[in-house]
C-alpha cells in the first residue's frame, strides 16, 4: 500500500510539474530541482524514522532521488553560469514521461513486494539463525555439465538457550520454493523450543544462494516439466515417471541432511547448534513436493515421529505403474501423519478416494488425521501472500485471508509436533478451519 500511496503522490507531482512547465513555457530547472531535493529529503526521514523499512524495495527510488539531487544541487552552483537553452514543448513532454516510466520502475518492487507486519511469535525463546552448505561426496551434481559433487544447503532456525535439547523438525520446500519460504513457521517453532532445519534442494529451488555466496537458480528444463506436469499436459505414465526422479533426488538431499546433522549432533567440536538437537525426536515436514518428500522418509526411515505433508500429495506412495494406472502402497504406513489441505485439492482427494496417494496412505496408517483450511490455495501455505500478495496471487491463493491462514498453519504444526515430538498430551485441532 505505501508503494502505491508513493508512486501515486509522485506521479501526480510530476504531471503537476510537467503542466507548470507547459503553461509558464519554461523548463523550471530551479523549481523542479527545489521539488526533487525536498522529495529526496522526505524519503530520507521516512527512512530514518521507520516509516520505510530499509531494504530491496526502496533501493532503487532512493538512488535515483540521490543522482537527481546531486545533479540539483550542481545547478543551483553553476545556474548563473549555464548557457539558457531555448524552450520547445516537446522536450517537456519527453521528459515528463521519461521520469513517469522511470519513477514507476524504480516504485515497482515496493509495489510487488510491499511492507508488512510480520507475524508474532507465540514462544518465548528467543530465535537465531545459521545456514551451512554441505557436499555429499557419494553423489555427482547430474544438473551440472561440470564433474562436481552436490551441495547442498540448509538453514536452522533455532532457540537461544544453553543446556537444553529439543525436537529435530526438517522441512522441504515445494517446486519452485527456497529453504526460506515458510520462515514465518520456523520462527514460529524454534520460539517454541524446536531446532527447525529447512533444505535447499539445488535446482529444484527458485533460487540457492550457498554459504561462500555462489548463486543457483532453478533448472528451466525441471521447470518447464513441473508446470507440464501441473497441468496435465503429460500422459499419466511419463508424470509418473518424472515424479519418481524428482522423489529420488529430493530423498537422497534429505536423507544425506538428517545423516550429515546427527553425526554432527554426535561430534563435541561440532558448532552450537547442533548441540542444541535431540536426537531421539525427529519431525519431518514439507510443502507440496517438499511433503512428498517428507512422507517417503517416514516411512523409509525408523528414527522419524510423525510427518506433516502441508498441501502435497504423497508421490512415494504411487510404488509402481501399471495396465495404465497408479500402484498405492499398501503397507501400512508407520508414523503418525497429518495431511493439511487446501479447500479445492481436499474437494479432489474426496472425489478420488481410495485410489488417491494421500487418502489411501491416511486410511492405512498407524495414526492419521486429515486437516483442510477453507478458503486456502495452495500458495497460502507459505508466506509469499505476505511478502508479494500480487506474486501469490498469480501462483495461486484462495479467498482466504492470508494471515489467518498462515496463522492457523503454524498453529496446528506447533500442536502435532508438540503432541508427537514433546508429549504434550492434548491436541486440540479441529478437522476444518
Amino acid at each position: 500500500m505505501l508503494g502505491i500511496i508513493i508512486f501515486i503522490i509522485m506521479l501526480l507531482a510530476e504531471v503537476g510539474i510537467t503542466a507548470y512547465c507547459l503553461v509558464t513555457k519554461s523548463y523550471q530547472k530551479r523549481t523542479r530541482g527545489i521539488v526533487i531535493c525536498s522529495v529526496f529529503t522526505l524519503m530520507l526521514g521516512l527512512l530514518l524514522f521507520g516509516v520505510l523499512n530499509w531494504g530491496f524495495r526502496w533501493f532503487m527510488l532512493t538512488l535515483i532521488l540521490f543522482c537527481k539531487t546531486v545533479l540539483a544541487v550542481m545547478y543551483f552552483i553553476r545556474q548563473n553560469k549555464q548557457k539558457i537553452k531555448t524552450y520547445h514543448p516537446k522536450y517537456v513532454i519527453l521528459a515528463g514521461i521519461r521520469n513517469c516510466f522511470l519513477i514507476g520502475f524504480a516504485i515497482l518492487p515496493a509495489i510487488m513486494f510491499p511492507q508488512f507486519k510480520p507475524l508474532a511469535i507465540t514462544g518465548n525463546y528467543p530465535v537465531e539463525t545459521v545456514s551451512y552448505t554441505m557436499e555429499d561426496t557419494n553423489r555427482m551434481e547430474t544438473f551440472s555439465d561440470q564433474a562436481e559433487h552436490r551441495k547442498v544447503t540448509i538453514q536452522f532456525w533455532y532457540p537461544k538457550a544453553e543446556n537444553e535439547v529439543f525436537p529435530l523438525a526438517v522441512f522441504s520446500h515445494g517446486s519452485f520454493g527456497f529453504r526460506g519460504s515458510n520462515a514465518s513457521t520456523f520462527e514460529e517453532l524454534a520460539s517454541n523450543g524446536y531446532v527447525v532445519c529447512s533444505i535447499d534442494h539445488t535446482y529444484h529451488a527458485f533460487f540457492t544462494k550457498q554459504t561462500d555466496g555462489k548463486m543457483t537458480i532453478a533448472n528451466m528444463d525441471f521447470i518447464n516439466d513441473a508446470i507440464a506436469v501441473t497441468n496435465g499436459d503429460y500422459d499419466e505414465q511419463k508424470a509418473y515417471e518424472l515424479t519418481r526422479q524428482w522423489l529420488e533426488l529430493r530423498s537422497q538431499d534429505m536423507n544425506f541432511i538428517l545423516d550429515s546433522v546427527l553425526e554432527q549432533v554426535k561430534t563435541p567440536s561440532s558448532d552450537e547448534v547442533y548441540h542444541l538437537i535431540d536426537p531421539d525426536k525427529i519431525g519431518l515436514f514439507g510443502h507440496s513436493l517438499g511433503g512428498a518428500t517428507a512422507a517417503e522418509l517416514g516411512r523409509e526411515r525408523k528414527d522419524i515421529d510423525a510427518v506433516i505433508v502441508v498441501d502435497g500429495t504423497m508421490l512415494g506412495e504411487e510404488v509402481a505403474f501399471q495396465d495404465g494406472k497408479t500402484v498405492l502402497n499398501d503397507e501400512t504406513y508407520p508414523v503418525p501423519l497429518l495431511n493439511l489441505y487446501n479447500e479445492e485439492h481436499f474437494a479432489e482427494a474426496g472425489q478420488i478416494g481410495m485410489d488417491y496417494a494421500n487418502t489411501f496412505a491416511s486410511a492405512n496408517a498407524v495414526d492419521a488425521r486429515d486437516i483442510v483450511i477453507k478458503g486456502a490455495g495452495h500458495l497460502n501455505f507459505t508466506d509469499l501472500p505476505l511478502f508479494s500478495p500480487t506474486l501469490a496471487g498469480m501462483l495461486g491463493t484462495g479467498e482466504v485471508d492470508s494471515r489467518y491462514c498462515i496463522d492457523t498453519m503454524n498453529h496446528i504444526i506447533l500442536v502435532y509436533f508438540n503432541h508427537y515430538l514433546k508429549g504434550v498430551e492434548a491436541i486440540d485441532l479441529t478437522s476444518q478451519y
